[in-house]
């Protein structure tokens, strides 16, 4: 019987907090309440506040002339593990100043670091065959986005507000490669 009890008191006060907790559907909030008085709908509880940056991103290669390897009348060009490749990205002097965020926002997606510089380096090497007979080269550079992003923030009542859109290019440390 005691147990039984305990039971029922533990019962009872979940329902307690469950009723406590419940609030009717047709209740109306302070925050409605004040957005109502400033002419914006009751379901606008809120805006973002601040700046709001939208992005999508694609996969480019970003190229290193300077780790071009090139062959004459055929052969194997290579690069071995440990070589590295220096690149940068671009972007406009208007997005510079965003930049940091942009990268980092796409970065935390992708699950990469994104930066407007990188040095990439092979840790397995990559090598290239030029048929006899042909000149050929290989290219060392790296893995980069291309981001297209729009910035913009909110005037009451919850408008957006277009502020800049732009495109911006940033690299990472994975090595990429291309041949002719």
């Amino acid at each position: 019987m005691k147990l039984m009890s305990i039971a029922l008191t533990s019962m009872g006060a979940a329902a307690a907090l469950v009723a406590a907790t419940v609030v009717p559907a047709n209740a109306s909030s302070a925050t409605d309440a004040a957005n109502e008085s400033q002419g914006a709908p009751a379901s606008a509880l809120s805006c973002q506040a601040g700046y709001v940056f939208d992005t999508t991103q694609k996969d480019v290669y970003l190229p290193n002339p300077g780790k071009r390897v090139y062959a004459t009348n055929g052969g194997t060009l290579s690069f071995t593990s440990a070589d590295a490749s220096t690149v940068s990205g671009s972007l406009s002097v208007t997005a510079s100043a965003d930049a940091g965020l942009i990268f980092t926002k796409v970065g935390l997606s992708v699950g990469v670091t994104v930066s407007h510089t990188a040095t990439a380096t092979t840790t397995v090497g990559y090598s290239w065959e030029v048929s006899a007979g042909q000149d050929g080269w290989i290219e060392m550079g790296a893995h980069g986005y291309q981001i297209n992003y729009t910035k913009s923030h909110y005037n009451s009542p919850c408008t957006e507000v277009i502020d800049q859109t732009d495109t911006i290019v940033g690299a990472t440390e994975n090595a990429w490669f291309t041949h002719s």
